[in-house]
């Protein structure tokens, strides 16, 4: 066989298998809502608002303000680097093509990040990228896809041993964080290089005193935008208020989630408590997977703590997944049962969703126990993000750790992770 096909063959199904459930859905729209997706017309719903947005700019009017060029009147509430689509001279109607481009270019560099060798990985890759969140975000065409593709572009060029490589990986590391602002704390996947230290360093640096620089530049556009964003404050969201919120709101219901959050929450840290050793020296000091790592695990934690984790912000999961992906496929059989246990975690949280959209449809109708069975549900969700949530705090905090300390030389070397 050859042995190009041989390594991306997986890759390639996987891209195949997420294209055919996309037109699968796309022809049978009552897909959506079985998977506990709302659809909205029109396709690409959150990239029609950022083209609507450029348009109103080019045409010398508020983008802060209601759009008239938006279906729904939606204000602009991202930066101002978004609003170079209006000189571009796109328009609402490039939506539908420019929605499908930025999917299936999500779904390449996903396929690449996750790099399945084998059938049971190339599965695991396909639930990942078709859970009900990340397919959120493809129905809707969300800029998180772009974020994205810049953090696991970023990261691979930033990785790389050339110095031309490495300043367009913390280019676009940078793109990233101006046009979204939360991805400014994936700027230390620039440390993964491999180099000394103080190298390191000078590359975190400057890449954060250009993004520093565009904020005060645009520092207007940036406080109008934060001024709108909405807060996702629903059981449908993943962020630090939401349980608290809940918690409130459903006071008769605390006794069913304690028993469905805690056994769940002391086993998984339980289990993390045993391995902690193993958790702490689990991401490489250098490489691209340990910048995806870096840059998608800051990334998430920073906007779980933020209470911004809107359900399509799972694709920055993605991106710790593929070092777990990697490692679950190698011969280290220690590392490889720890990496299939936080696959397991990641896949069954995400997938948890539908239920959550079913039962809350259900308590709609008011049939008993749909109440009972969705605060179950719920509390079970948080408590696996959650563990997840610490398991990639330590993995970072290692790294940070190794990177700067634990190796006692200047290149802060680490076991290779195979990508390929």
């Amino acid at each position: 066989m050859n042995p190009l096909w041989s390594r991306l063959r997986w890759r390639a199904a996987v891209v195949a298998g997420a294209l055919l459930a996309l037109l699968t859905l796309i022809t049978h729209e009552e897909g959506w809502d079985w998977l506990g997706v709302q659809h909205l017309r029109p396709y690409f719903f959150d990239l029609v608002a950022i083209l609507a947005a450029g348009q109103a700019w080019s045409q010398g009017l508020d983008v802060y303000a209601p759009n008239p060029f938006d279906p729904f009147h939606r204000p602009h509430v991202y930066g101002p680097w978004w609003l170079v689509s209006g000189p571009l001279g796109l328009t609402t109607t490039d939506a539908r093509w420019l929605g499908a481009l930025l999917g299936l270019a999500f779904l390449v560099a996903a396929a690449t990040v996750l790099a399945p060798r084998r059938p049971g990985a190339a599965l695991v890759s396909l639930l990942l990228l078709l859970s009900p969140p990340v397919l959120y975000g493809l129905e809707r065409a969300n800029n998180d896809l772009v974020v994205f593709l810049l953090l696991a572009a970023g990261g691979a060029l930033a990785a790389r041993a050339t110095r031309r490589a490495a300043g367009w990986g913390a280019g676009l590391l940078g793109l990233a964080a101006v046009l979204k602002i939360y991805p400014l704390v994936a700027l230390p996947a620039l440390a993964a290089r491999a180099g000394p230290r103080r190298r390191a360093l000078g590359w975190l640096g400057g890449a954060v005193g250009a993004c520093l620089l565009v904020f005060l530049l645009w520092r207007a556009d940036y406080a109008s935008a934060l001024a709108g964003a909405p807060r996702p404050e629903t059981i449908f969201a993943y962020g630090r208020q939401v349980f608290s919120l809940v918690w409130a709101q459903w006071p008769h219901l605390r006794g069913p989630m304690l028993l469905a959050g805690l056994p769940v929450l002391a086993l998984a840290v339980g289990w993390m408590v045993v391995r902690r050793r193993a958790l702490f020296a689990a991401v490489p000091c250098t490489g691209a997977a340990s910048a995806w790592f870096v840059g998608g695990a800051l990334s998430w934690l920073f906007c779980w703590a933020a209470n911004t984790n809107y359900p399509y912000r799972a694709v920055l999961l993605l991106l710790p997944a593929g070092l777990w992906l990697a490692q679950a496929q190698g011969a280290d059989a220690p590392r490889a049962a720890l990496a299939r246990m936080q696959l397991a975690a990641c896949v069954l949280a995400l997938w948890l969703w539908p239920l959550k959209w079913w039962w809350a449809d259900a308590l709609a109708g008011g049939p008993a126990g749909a109440d009972l069975a969705l605060a179950a549900v719920f509390a079970a969700e948080q408590a696996l993000v959650a563990a997840i949530n610490l398991a990639l705090v330590v993995g970072v905090a290692g790294w940070a750790w190794r990177r700067w300390h634990g190796s006692g030389d200047e290149t802060g070397s680490a076991p290779a992770v195979a990508l390929a």
